[in-house]
């Protein structure tokens, strides 16, 4: 997990298994509606490639990546499943470099919808990315957003899916942070510390499901 400032590599900063560190594995296991926070100078991208590449473990089917602010090719290249992009271009018609990537506008949460339910390839497809940020910054009201997530909520757990969706907590009100937390089953909040040695990474579990929390701690991936 980087960040946009100089920190030194995981593998020596955050080696600490032995002193009691967080790590991405078993806060997946047997949730529906995983919410990732971040704060600070985390990184939401790297954040997205270690759930991908560390957490979500090998599975029949890839995620289904529905993105935000960050680009498709920041995490995929080449061929591979639909992805959905939430952002706004100019012109409508514009399409991507990529074929599998569909664009789509923030502001229509019905094609965000309706995109999910057509991508998505069964309970053994995880959902990954940070799209609920260009949501949330462009929705007109809260109680718009609220009704919007309590069905996507709803839905993934009805279908048994697994979702697990960042979004960058400082840049949005409070109201719509704790929304989005309402409804989850696990919460993984993460930011960055400064310390004699560089700029590292913390993590801590709120597992409303299971009743389990955690206290800040050294990031492991």
């Amino acid at each position: 997990m980087a960040t946009s400032r100089r920190t030194q590599p995981f593998n020596e900063s955050h080696a600490l298994g032995d002193q009691g560190s967080e790590s991405l594995g078993e806060p997946f296991d047997g949730h529906r509606l995983i919410v990732v926070c971040v704060r600070g100078n985390v990184s939401v991208r790297e954040t997205i490639r270690t759930i991908i590449q560390n957490a979500l473990g090998p599975r029949d089917i890839p995620p289904l990546l529905i993105l935000g602010p960050t680009a498709p090719e920041d995490i995929v290249h080449g061929g591979g499943n639909r992805i959905g992009w939430v952002t706004f271009v100019d012109g409508t018609s514009l399409a991507h470099p990529l074929p599998q990537v569909e664009i789509i506008s923030p502001d229509n949460l019905l094609e965000v919808n309706l995109f999910i339910e057509k991508a998505a390839q069964g309970e053994n497809q995880a959902i990954v990315g940070d799209f609920l940020d260009n949501v949330i910054r462009t929705i007109g009201s809260p109680e718009s957003f609220y009704t919007f997530f309590c069905q996507l909520a709803s839905r993934v757990k009805l279908k048994k899916r697994t979702a697990i969706l960042v979004i960058k907590e400082d840049i949005h009100d409070r109201s719509m942070v704790e929304t989005v937390k309402r409804f989850a089953d696990v919460v993984l909040e993460f930011r960055d510390q400064d310390d004699a040695s560089g700029l590292k990474v913390e993590m801590r579990t709120l597992n409303f499901a299971d009743n389990i929390y955690t206290a800040w701690r050294p990031f492991s991936d």
